[in-house]
């Protein structure tokens, strides 16, 4: 699991301690987009959500133009190998509509255990309380959790560059990384990127991952 980054506090997977009907920890799920305002809440609101409308939830999808959010301008998703330029990357997220100031927000991860097969290395998601609040249900819990020391804009920075330490060597492609995408090291060698996706713009909800790319010859 991805060491905690710029002293940000990193929940646990049970957090806040109960069961609720989607752990804001269980990564295998995604959030819908929308503002979910103007139908009731359901009680999960992922594996394809609701039907779209006036204030309520856009349904997953992978068409890019129907994926895009109905009430929202930006959003979507962004793949950046691992020498991007901080300020870069700073403007890709201003584009996307990322809250890149708040610092009220919760911080979930996890590793995959087949890399190959997950197509990741470390991810994060990162709720906003509000979030925590609206989605999950754990208001209660989510109000009494304080400020993080830096804002999401810096907490993802942070996760890049402490990714990139944890499996770069040194060499162009890492051998850290070797076989994490089912490369032979000769023909085909793995080197690192990163993913960020928008799952929530209203209400600040966001998922980045370090992951392995494949360079053939």
């Amino acid at each position: 699991m991805p060491e905690p980054s710029a002293r940000v506090t990193i929940l646990d997977y049970n957090w806040p301690g109960r069961e609720l009907p989607v752990m804001p920890g269980d990564l295998s799920q995604w959030l819908p987009q929308g503002l979910g305002l103007g139908t009731p809440m359901i009680v999960t609101p992922y594996s394809g959500g609701p039907e779209p409308g006036f204030y309520g939830m856009d349904q997953l999808g992978s068409d890019p133009i129907r994926g895009a959010p109905t009430q929202e301008p930006g959003g979507g998703s962004l793949y950046f190998d691992d020498n991007v330029p901080v300020e870069k990357l700073r403007a890709a997220l201003d584009i996307m509509g990322v809250y890149t100031r708040n610092v009220n927000y919760a911080v979930f991860a996890a590793s995959a255990e087949d890399t190959e097969a997950e197509r990741y290395l470390d991810q994060v998601r990162i709720v906003s309380k509000s979030a925590l609040a609206h989605f999950f249900k754990a208001d209660d819990k989510a109000q009494s959790l304080p400020e993080q020391p830096v804002p999401v804009g810096g907490y993802i920075e942070a996760f890049v560059g402490e990714q990139k330490d944890k499996w770069n060597d040194g060499y162009t492609f890492s051998r850290r990384l070797s076989g994490t995408l089912g490369g032979d090291g000769d023909w085909a060698k793995e080197s690192l990127a990163f993913g960020f996706v928008i799952e929530n713009t209203y209400w600040g909800v966001y998922r980045v991952w370090s992951r392995p790319w494949l360079c053939t010859k």
